[in-house]
């Protein structure tokens, strides 16, 4: 049986940390920010929460949601609705459904 790999864990410096924070709070993600460090998102959230930050996706306003609704029913795919409002996929399909949209299948366009 092959053996994986496993990954090092890699311990922010203070400095790093202190960076992270600013660049969450201009804007980037958790995913992102994920990736520019290496390390998972869940550990990014930890990180920011241990500095007083929330991490909770922002729910989507009413105008945003009826840009959504409108994207929906132009074919946009939940995830990438979510991408263009920076929040997760499932919150989108959640308000969707919340807001009376009916959802298409899997495979439906």
């Amino acid at each position: 049986m092959p053996t994986r790999p496993f990954k090092t864990l890699r311990k922010l410096k203070p400095a790093e940390i202190d960076e992270l924070v600013e660049q969450y709070r201009a804007g980037s993600s958790v995913y992102q920010l994920a990736e520019k460090y290496g390390i998972h998102r869940i550990t990014i959230g930890r990180h920011l929460r241990a500095q007083g930050i929330d991490t909770t996706a922002p729910a989507l306003s009413e105008d945003q949601m009826m840009e959504a609704a409108q994207l929906y029913a132009d074919g946009w795919s939940c995830k990438k609705i979510a991408k263009h409002f920076g929040v997760g996929a499932e919150t989108v399909r959640e308000r969707l459904h919340q807001a009376g949209v009916v959802m298409r299948g899997p495979h439906e366009r």
